[in-house]
């Protein structure tokens, strides 16, 4: 096995040398010598020890991210993806585990002696200030950032409707607890944009996921040509799949916009319009924070860039 003293040797360097650039230190040598190390260990297919960097650093090279109960659904996954790729450019591993309160996972935490948290779950103050109090370099959840992105959610559809010549609308939100955090801001979007520009606005839809959920929906629509607003894809596929059951026109009778883009939407007979939601802003920002070591924090300049990377894809559910 390749040690340290074998990548000094050809390199002609010494032992400290490539210990001090591949343990995070390469400011302290030119860029040639970094360059020479890094190619050489690489070359040897050497890699330093991870319990070693840990003891020489203080800390790991694992990030966890903490995942809060959510359907892991297809932004989820692309931004984990995009964090994680980021991350391992920089030589971290991303490491996921599922949040729950509690000593136990502040413990297991603790115990790896990660270079940050990303806590994507809201954690407590408490609980924040334990991590911070060892050392742990926490970016946390940012309430107020998320609720303007599903707000801005909410009102594109609720746009989109409008301009597709729908003049009443509903917003149509999933029972499931897990999606608490943004389906409230999302429908406060769309009956923000319904009531500014003289659209009637119906009372919101509350539905499982089953078939006699969604007919009961749609069988409680007043007559006339509704434009539904839906928190996500999936919801959008069962209003879709309703409305065929009952003979109801798409988009003549209803128009279905979801959000997601996921493959069900682009899948689906009809297609189905839905708001892409893009994560490389927001990955590209987290990383930087992660490797600076400064605190997440979104201006309110800035969140212009983040809403920006939201985009309406047009397809037949609304007569595209």
């Amino acid at each position: 096995m390749t040690s340290s003293a074998d990548v000094a040797t050809r390199a002609g360097v010494s032992r400290s040398t490539v210990s001090q650039i591949l343990n995070g230190r390469g400011h302290l040598f030119t860029e040639e010598t970094v360059a020479l190390v890094r190619h050489t260990a690489e070359a040897m297919e050497y890699r330093p020890s991870l319990a070693g960097r840990t003891l020489a650093r203080g800390k790991s090279d694992i990030v966890i991210t903490l995942i809060p109960d959510i359907t892991f659904g297809p932004p989820v996954r692309e931004f984990v993806d995009l964090l994680t790729d980021g991350l391992a450019k920089a030589g971290l591993t991303n490491l996921l585990r599922l949040a729950s309160s509690g000593s136990s996972l502040q413990d297991a935490i603790l115990g790896l002696r990660p270079h940050a948290v990303v806590a994507m779950a809201q954690l407590s103050d408490e609980e924040t200030l334990r991590l911070k109090r060892q050392g742990v370099h926490v970016l946390g959840f940012i309430p107020s950032a998320q609720a303007a992105v599903d707000l801005e959610i909410g009102r594109l559809q609720a746009a989109h409707l409008k301009s597709q010549g729908y003049d009443q609308i509903v917003a149509v939100r999933p029972m499931d607890k897990r999606e608490k955090y943004s389906a409230p801001h999302r429908v406060d979007g769309v009956i923000q944009f319904g009531g500014r520009n003289d659209m009637v606005v119906l009372p919101t839809l509350e539905i499982g996921l089953t078939s006699h959920e969604a007919l009961a929906a749609l069988d409680s629509l007043p007559v006339g040509r509704v434009g539904m607003a839906c928190y996500n894809d999936d919801v959008a596929l069962a209003i879709v799949g309703a409305a065929q059951r009952r003979g109801l026109g798409i988009p003549g009778d209803v128009g279905v916009i979801g959000v997601d883009n996921s493959v069900v939407a682009r899948a689906s007979t009809p297609t189905i319009s839905t708001i892409d939601i893009s994560n490389e802003v927001n990955a590209r920002e987290l990383i930087g924070h992660i490797l600076s070591g400064d605190q997440l924090e979104v201006e309110p300049e800035s969140m212009s860039e983040h809403i920006s990377g939201l985009k309406v894809i047009a397809r037949e559910s609304t007569g595209a």
